[in-house]
């Protein structure tokens, strides 16, 4: 799945809008995995339309950078740049499936491009110096299309994906992704709408005893109490799950894509999840980082790291609510972890710079010490009452047992030096009739 991977990071950059139909007919039908997107290079102009891509995209010049690398790359090759932009004129479709040796194999489709022999002949000569050494994949034409991937194994497996298994329960979108991960399937659309790019996820449990755990679990839950706390501006992240002992069996995958990852929540090289029994199933994640230190990043001006880890600009707290002690907190972290060193002061836990205290039936973990981290949310945001944030919150709907958002106008306000109203929402809810986990992702 490693040569899956690569393919994506090259291709996601420039994957945008998508009649997906017409590529459905020469990916494999055995596939396990498969994106496919129409008209990338039209709906990619759209889609960069959105306050964040435009600002990031041409504000800031980054589209400008990767064409001049591009170019760059081209020339030094002796080729036309054009030939290279060309293989984003079409559709794209990527598929990944296991052959009869049970190998992973992988194929990505461009097309219909005009004149695809003279985009093999620079695909050939630029993908060498773009792909790790240990990474060979071939490159193959057709009359209209464009093949980059296994292409023995794909020469011999069956064509035509059923894409009414992908599109069935979603919304209509440019573009479609379907991956079957054993017990679960997980597939979602994407959309532009209102100068808004939407993205909609399902995560579907295929066994019954899977589908009960979800009901318990998440039926009913919700964050509404939650975005009404104060939090750090940049970053606000808040879940509630009815019964946690069930995320130490859990597959995280299957959660879909919620945006608190749990299991990567850690104190040293303790997780989250170990707490499970002592957690109520509230969590709250913010997080901040200063306008002044991005800009001291951009400029490359920025001075030697401190060793007060306080004095760094960003900053980060978790909340959860606990119904155990301190010394209970303690106790599973030298339990789970014998080697990490634990400093006491006071009621409060000092675990490789981490901070860690109760505080109102509440475990917090944060980069700075209780008085700094409780300066910094009570001067933070009340995250229902953000402008962006109601906005955004207008195409998901109230219901939701998982939620993350991230402010982005009010870093590009700080570094452009005007208003700029942006942000990016992402909503996880229980459609208890379905029996699935339903994501949205607005970005504006």
């Amino acid at each position: 799945m490693k040569k899956l991977t690569v393919l994506v990071l090259l291709v996601v950059g420039a994957i945008s809008l998508a009649s997906v139909d017409s590529m459905a007919e020469r990916l494999p039908v055995s596939s396990q995995s498969v994106l496919v997107v129409e008209h990338l290079n039209d709906n990619y102009k759209v889609s960069k339309q959105t306050v964040l891509f435009d600002m990031v995209l041409n504000q800031l010049a980054i589209e400008q950078l990767i064409a001049q690398y591009v170019e760059m790359l081209a020339y030094n090759n002796g080729l036309d740049p054009k030939d290279i932009f060309r293989a984003f004129d079409g559709d794209f479709g990527l598929a990944a499936w296991v052959d009869s040796e049970g190998l992973d194999r992988v194929i990505a489709i461009l097309g219909p491009i005009s004149n695809p022999r003279t985009v093999k002949t620079a695909i050939e000569k630029l993908l060498p110096q773009l792909l790790p050494s240990d990474i060979k994949l071939s490159v193959a034409v057709d009359q209209e299309y464009l093949y980059i991937g296994d292409i023995e194994a794909y020469s011999m497996v069956g064509k035509g994906y059923n894409l009414s298994l992908v599109k069935s329960d979603l919304s209509p979108g440019f573009g479609y992704f379907y991956v079957d991960m054993g017990g679960t399937i997980q597939k979602g659309s994407v959309w532009n709408e209102e100068g808004i790019l939407i993205a909609e996820a399902l995560s579907i449990p295929l066994f019954e005893e899977s589908r009960e755990r979800f009901h318990v679990a998440l039926e009913g839950a919700s964050v509404d109490d939650l975005e009404v706390t104060r939090h750090l501006p940049l970053v606000s992240g808040f879940a509630r799950i009815n019964d946690l002992s069930f995320l130490s069996e859990l597959e995280f995958d299957g959660l879909g894509f919620v945006p608190l990852e749990l299991e990567a929540l850690r104190i040293g090289n303790v997780s989250f999840v170990d707490f499970s029994k002592d957690m109520t199933g509230e969590i709250m994640i913010d997080a901040n980082i200063s306008v002044d230190d991005i800009f001291s990043s951009l400029m490359g001006t920025q001075g030697a790291a401190s060793d007060d880890s306080e004095s760094v600009g960003y900053s980060y707290v978790v909340r959860t609510g606990y119904k155990g002690s301190i010394d209970d907190a303690r106790s599973m972290i030298e339990k789970t972890d014998p080697d990490l060193q634990v400093l006491v002061s006071g009621d409060v836990l000092i675990v490789e710079g981490q901070y860690i205290w109760i505080q109102d039936s509440w475990l917090y973990v944060s980069s700075k010490n209780q008085i700094r981290t409780n300066e910094e949310l009570q001067n933070g945001v009340v995250v229902s009452e953000l402008k962006t944030y109601n906005k955004l919150l207008g195409f998901v709907g109230s219901d939701g047992f998982a939620r993350l958002f991230i402010d982005s106008g009010y870093i590009l306000t700080g570094l452009m030096g005007l208003e700029i109203e942006s942000g990016v929402l992402i909503n996880i809810e229980f459609i208890e009739d379905m029996g699935v986990i339903r994501s949205l992702v607005v970005i504006k």
